[in-house]
C-alpha cells in the first residue's frame, strides 16, 4: 500500500476472503455489512433477475452498505446447478444432500465483486468458474464430512477446495480465487490503477 493512501475495506466477515487479500500483501480493514441478503434474493426472484445479476446485486449492496475513507470491497457467491441457485448449507444433513446432488456432475460458482467509493459503485467484476465433482459413494461423502468438520458449512457447495475438498474434484475450469470466493486479480488491478498498491 502506498504511503498515506486510504486503506481498502473488506465488507465481509468471510475468513477465506480476508486470507486471500492478506496473502497477497493487501492492507485492509474488515467491516461486516448490515445487509438483508434474503430480502435482496427474494426481490431479485420477483424481478426475474438471473443468478449472475442476483450475485452482482448482493455484492453491490454489501459494498454500498459500508462507509469508509477509501474503497470498499463487497463480494457474493452463488452456486448454480442445473439452473437453480444454492446458498450455504445450514446443517450437516444439508451438506450431505448437497454433495450427493453435485457428485458426478458439473456445477458453476457465480462470483461477483463490487468496489464502491464515497457511496457509489466504481468497479464490478463477475467470474463463473465451472467445477467437475467426481462420482462419490455415500460412504465417501460421510468420510469427507467427518474429516472436514463444521467448516464446510461456510461453503455454498459444502466443500473447501483449498483443503480436503480438493479430493472431491476431477478438475476445475476458471479462476481458482473465484472458487474460493474472491476474484483476486481484478481487485489487485483496480488497486494498482487507483494508486493504492506500490506494485
Amino acid at each position: 500500500m502506498t504511503s498515506g493512501a486510504a486503506r481498502l475495506t473488506l465488507a465481509s466477515a468471510s475468513a477465506i476472503r480476508a486470507a486471500i487479500l492478506a496473502n497477497a500483501g493487501v492492507a485492509f480493514d474488515v467491516v461486516r455489512p448490515d445487509v438483508d441478503e434474503d430480502a435482496i434474493k427474494k426481490a431479485a426472484r420477483a424481478e426475474g433477475l438471473t443468478l449472475p445479476e442476483t450475485a452482482q446485486h448482493l455484492a453491490d449492496a454489501k459494498a454500498l452498505a459500508v462507509r469508509a475513507a477509501g474503497p470498499v470491497l463487497g463480494a457474493d457467491q452463488i452456486l448454480s446447478f442445473e439452473g437453480q441457485g444454492y446458498d450455504k448449507p445450514r446443517t450437516r444433513e444439508e451438506a450431505r444432500a448437497r454433495l450427493a446432488l453435485l457428485q458426478g456432475r458439473p456445477h458453476t460458482l457465480i462470483n461477483a465483486l463490487t468496489i464502491a467509493r464515497e457511496g457509489r459503485v466504481v468497479f464490478r467484476h463477475l467470474e463463473e468458474p465451472r467445477l467437475f465433482m467426481r462420482a462419490l459413494s455415500p460412504a465417501e461423502i460421510d468420510a469427507y464430512l467427518d474429516a472436514a468438520g463444521p467448516d464446510i458449512l461456510a461453503s455454498v457447495g459444502a466443500y473447501q477446495v483449498e483443503a480436503l475438498g480438493a479430493r472431491l474434484f476431477e478438475r476445475i475450469e476458471g479462476d481458482y480465487f473465484a472458487v474460493l470466493g474472491l476474484s483476486l486479480h481484478p481487485v489487485l488491478g483496480y488497486l494498482r490503477r487507483a494508486g493504492l498498491l506500490a506494485f
